[in-house]
């Protein structure tokens, strides 16, 4: 981002409503970060945040990431993001159809080289449970190499209900090291990644039935109000979930927990949770 004005407006931007939630939860994973681990960096604007329907599946950050405006993307100044974003423009992906993510969300620790250990896979997968439910729009993740393999098959073991409409396409990593090897071998990588991109984009634009396109939104549960009524949300306290037509939302005071009341299988259900909980509101068709 050496483009001043260009990094100042995604530095204004790390609060808007489409990347909110995620940079939240880059909050949450910084003030809990693991032994000997670095920051986490922030999603970037410009990318479709909650509204996205791709992943850019990646290891881990690179060892330049700090606390403050770090914000990952394709616009960064490395070899790697030019070799996204030219992948990206080439199969016509439009960066607000995407969102990059980390294996390992955070910084390795300084003496750590190699592909991603199996204690950092592990580590990551909380993380990524809590990602998947603010991007409830996507249909594909795309694996960039094969630390991101290795963790999205630990992905699909633990939380198999999480990925039953995301399609996983195998990949390369978009960094100079994946291109090493054989003049044959570099070929037949460059052109998996190019092939990887063209599979995403036909997953996401293909036709979704005649109900058209599920439309969604993320509120926090202080915010949902008369107009949510009725509408099938999806909230979760941590232990348990609650899918359906939302009846009540009740807060005595800014202070208190939100209870929640929801149809569930015709029956009436409450559940409490704070304030800054993220719900999902569906619009529209509802849930497919």
């Amino acid at each position: 981002m050496n483009d001043s004005d260009f990094r100042n407006s995604q530095e204004s931007g790390l609060w808007a409503e489409h990347v909110a939630p995620l940079n939240s939860l880059v909050n949450d994973l910084r003030a809990a970060r693991p032994q000997n681990a670095g920051s986490v960096p922030y999603f970037a604007p410009l990318n479709g945040g909650t509204d996205a329907t791709i992943l850019c599946l990646l290891p881990s950050p690179g060892q330049d990431c700090a606390d403050g405006e770090f914000i990952l993307s394709t616009e960064d100044d490395d070899a790697a993001a030019e070799a996204l974003a030219t992948l990206l423009e080439e199969s016509g992906i439009d960066a607000k159809e995407v969102v990059l993510a980390h294996a390992y969300p955070w910084e390795r620790a300084a003496d750590a080289s190699g592909r991603l250990t199996g204690a950092e896979t592990t580590a990551g997968l909380e993380p990524m449970s809590r990602l998947l439910r603010l991007v409830p729009n996507l249909r594909a993740v795309i694996l960039m190499g094969k630390g991101p393999e290795d963790f999205w098959g630990k992905v699909t073991k633990k939380y198999p209900q999480a990925i039953t409409r995301i399609t996983a396409i195998p990949s390369f990593s978009p960094g100079p090291l994946s291109l090493s090897g054989t003049t044959a071998q570099r070929e037949a990588r460059l052109a998996r990644r190019s092939e990887a991109m063209r599979e995403a984009r036909a997953i996401v634009r293909a036709p979704r039935g005649p109900a058209g396109p599920r439309r969604e939104s993320m509120v926090r549960a202080e915010d949902l109000g008369p107009e949510h009524l009725s509408r099938v949300i999806e909230v979760n306290d941590g232990t348990q979930t609650l899918h359906g037509p939302l009846l009540k939302a009740f807060q005595p005071s800014p202070e208190w927990r939100v209870t929640l009341t929801v149809e569930v299988a015709g029956q009436r259900r409450a559940l409490g949770v704070t304030p800054d909980t993220w719900v999902r509101v569906y619009r529209g068709a509802g849930v497919r």
